[in-house]
C-alpha cells in the first residue's frame, strides 16, 4: 500500500469525525447508575438523624411549642425564632431549612471521610446553637462512623436556630442522649455571642441560656478574654485528629468579619491565614471542617437548597453515581486510534483510485 505523501482527504476526515460521533453516543447509552463511595455509611447516617428528628418534633408537640408552617413548611420543628434573648447574629431561613434535610449528613461523611477520620478517631467539635439540625447530623454520623466527638457548645443561636425557651442546643442534646440514640454530650459550654462570654445577649437571655446549661448538667465557662475561650477550647480537644465548626461561634474564627469558607480546610499553603480555633489548629495541621453557610455547601453537593417537600433518604448524587462501560469506552478509543493512525500513514484514496483505473482498463 503506497504511504501518504500529501494531505488527508476532507471526505476521509468527515468519516472519521462520523464514526467517533457513532463511537461516543453508543458509550453514553452505556450509562448507569452504581452506589457511591461510602453509601451503607451516608444511608446509615440519614436514616439515624431523620430519626433524631423525629424525637426532636415529638418532644416539641408534647412542650406544646406550635410549628411555624410558613417559615417550616415541612413541619420539621427544627426551626426556631427569628428574634428571641437568646440569639446573637444574623442567619438566612433558607440555610436553617437546608440543614433540615437528613441527606445532609451524608456531606458530613464525605468531608469527614476526605479529612481522615476513622473509626475510633476523636473529633473535636465547636459549634452553636445556630444549625441544630446540623449537630444532630454530625453526631448521627459520629454514632455511624464510629469517631468519639469532643464538644464543646456556645450557647447563643443565631436568627432561625435553637432559640425557644426550653428548646436550646443543650436542651436538644440532652433529650437526644436519653432517648438512647447516642450518649455524646458537650464537655462544657460558654454563653457565645460576640466575645464568647454573652456579650450582645441582654441579662434575661445570659441568665436563661445558663440556667439551661444548669438543667443540662453541662459547666458553664465565661472567659474574661476571647483567647480564654479559645485556649480552654484547646485544652479540652487535646490531640484531636481534626476539628468540626459548625455555626457562627466566634472562638472558631476569631474575628466576626473573618471570612471563612464552608468546607474541609486542610491546605497546607494556607495555614496562617485563618484566626481563632480554626487558625490555631491549621498552624498545627489539623484539618477542619467548617460550615457557616450550609445552602453553599449544599450547592457544591449538588443537595436542594430549603427544599419543599422534603427529599426522599438516600437520593442523589451523594448516594448514586453515574458511571459509563470503561471496557466499552477503551475498545472505541483502541478502534479510533488504529483507524486515525491508518489514514494518516497510508493514502486510501490513491490505493482506491488505483484499483479504479485498473479495472476500467481491463473491461477495455
Amino acid at each position: 500500500m503506497r504511504r501518504r505523501q500529501g494531505k488527508v482527504n476532507r471526505w476521509v476526515l468527515t468519516a472519521l469525525a462520523v464514526v467517533s460521533l457513532v463511537l461516543f453516543y453508543l458509550v453514553t447509552r452505556s450509562e448507569r447508575s452504581v452506589r457511591s463511595r461510602l453509601y451503607d455509611v451516608k444511608l446509615a447516617s440519614a436514616k439515624l438523624s431523620a430519626q433524631a428528628f423525629r424525637v426532636m418534633r415529638e418532644y416539641r408537640e408534647r412542650l406544646g411549642v406550635p410549628v411555624d408552617m410558613v417559615n417550616d413548611p415541612n413541619g420539621t420543628g427544627l426551626v426556631g425564632l427569628q428574634f428571641s434573648a437568646t440569639t446573637y447574629g444574623r442567619s438566612d431561613l433558607s440555610d436553617a431549612l437546608t440543614t433540615t434535610n437528613p441527606n445532609f449528613s451524608a456531606v458530613l461523611v464525605e468531608l469527614l471521610h476526605r479529612a481522615g477520620i476513622r473509626r475510633g478517631d476523636t473529633v473535636a467539635v465547636s459549634w452553636d446553637g445556630t444549625y441544630p439540625a446540623l449537630n444532630v447530623q454530625l453526631l448521627a454520623v459520629a454514632r455511624t462512623v464510629g469517631f468519639e466527638p469532643v464538644i464543646v457548645t456556645a450557647q447563643s443561636a443565631g436568627m432561625w436556630g435553637a432559640n425557644y425557651p426550653g428548646l436550646t442546643w443543650l436542651d436538644m442534646e440532652r433529650l437526644l442522649a436519653r432517648a438512647g440514640l447516642w450518649d455524646y454530650r458537650s464537655r462544657f459550654a460558654t454563653l457565645g455571642g460576640e466575645t464568647d462570654d454573652g456579650r450582645g445577649l441582654s441579662p434575661e437571655g445570659r441568665a436563661f441560656l445558663a440556667a439551661s446549661a444548669e438543667s443540662a448538667g453541662v459547666p458553664v465557662v465565661t472567659p474574661a478574654t476571647l483567647q480564654e475561650g479559645i485556649d480552654r477550647r484547646l485544652e479540652a480537644f487535646g490531640r484531636a485528629k481534626a476539628l468540626v465548626s459548625i455555626g457562627h461561634t466566634i472562638a472558631d474564627v476569631g474575628d466576626p468579619r473573618a471570612k471563612v469558607p464552608s468546607r474541609l480546610i486542610a491546605d497546607r499553603t494556607k495555614r496562617t491565614t485563618y484566626g481563632g480555633l480554626i487558625g490555631l489548629l491549621r498552624r498545627s495541621n489539623v484539618p477542619v471542617v467548617h460550615i457557616s453557610n450550609p445552602s453553599q455547601v449544599a450547592i457544591e453537593y449538588h443537595l436542594p437548597v430549603a427544599p419543599v417537600p422534603m427529599p426522599e433518604l438516600g437520593k442523589g448524587r451523594l448516594f448514586f453515581e453515574r458511571r459509563y462501560s470503561t471496557l466499552m469506552a477503551g475498545v472505541f478509543s483502541a478502534i479510533l486510534l488504529v483507524l486515525l493512525a491508518l489514514v494518516v500513514r497510508y493514502d486510501f484514496e490513491w490505493h482506491f483510485g488505483a484499483r479504479e483505473e485498473n479495472g476500467d482498463k481491463e473491461a477495455v
